[in-house]
């Protein structure tokens, strides 16, 4: 074997690696986004590119999340924040407001 033909082998076995994770990442994304839809109702479309843009340790994270998640955007927080809580309408706190 020539030191062309060794390069050229270890360039298809690293081309090979390179396209099971990504495989993997995609399956990943896939998955999570039917878990999304499943337990949140559909998936906007900007959600959907986060998940599909996301490597393959957020998206096991995400998963795990989705589990216990009270909300969509809990799933998608960052490590170590909350989402905000969603806000009453202006006019239900105003309602509040005047009943006490």
């Amino acid at each position: 074997m020539t030191v062309l033909d060794e390069i050229e082998l270890r360039g298809r076995k690293k081309g090979r690696a390179e396209g099971r994770a990504e495989g993997r990442a995609e399956g990943r994304a896939q998955t999570l986004l039917e878990l999304l839809q499943a337990r949140f109702g559909p998936v906007p479309a900007k959600v959907s590119a986060k998940v599909q843009a996301a490597d393959e340790a957020t998206l096991s994270r995400w998963a795990v999340r989705v589990l216990t998640a009270p909300s969509l955007e809990d799933v998608l927080a960052e490590e170590g924040t909350k989402a905000a809580p969603a806000r009453r309408p202006a006019a239900r706190r105003q309602a509040r407001r005047s009943s006490t």
